[in-house]
């Protein structure tokens, strides 16, 4: 699978697919994709190679470090603090088709009063 920022001076690409698709309505992931959730999957971090003349800025989170686009400020990936055997990919990156559909809903304790959850996936207040 191949993956992109939106000026498409990022680029990657990921061997296989990536697993534990979710939708995390938590404050980070909200700020950082700037919607009222976010939907991600993981990948080993050898499965990701990101193209040699990509320009990314990292910004510590807290919980890891959010990866941009040096130029267009599009989320890239997610590097998770204390595993990094793991990248969180933002599904909506990704270039091809097949993307694995989230599986479940976590942070839901943190959503934002506007949104309903009527997907009939689980729903995890915090992080399963």
């Amino acid at each position: 699978m191949k993956g992109s920022c939106l000026c498409g001076g990022v680029s990657y690409e990921i061997e296989g697919s990536p697993h534990n698709a979710r939708y995390c309505h938590c404050a980070n992931c909200r700020k950082f994709s700037g919607t009222a959730y976010a939907a991600w999957g993981l990948v080993q971090t050898p499965q990701l190679t990101v193209a040699p003349s990509a320009a990314v800025t990292k910004y510590d989170s807290g919980g890891g470090l959010r990866v941009f686009c040096a130029v267009c400020g599009s989320p890239v990936w997610f590097e998770p603090a204390g595993m990094p055997q793991y990248r969180g990919i933002p599904l909506g990156a990704i270039d091809d088709r097949g993307v694995p559909a989230p599986q479940m809903h976590v942070w839901t304790k943190s959503k934002v009063p506007w949104i309903s959850i009527a997907d009939g996936l689980p729903e995890h207040e915090t992080h399963p």
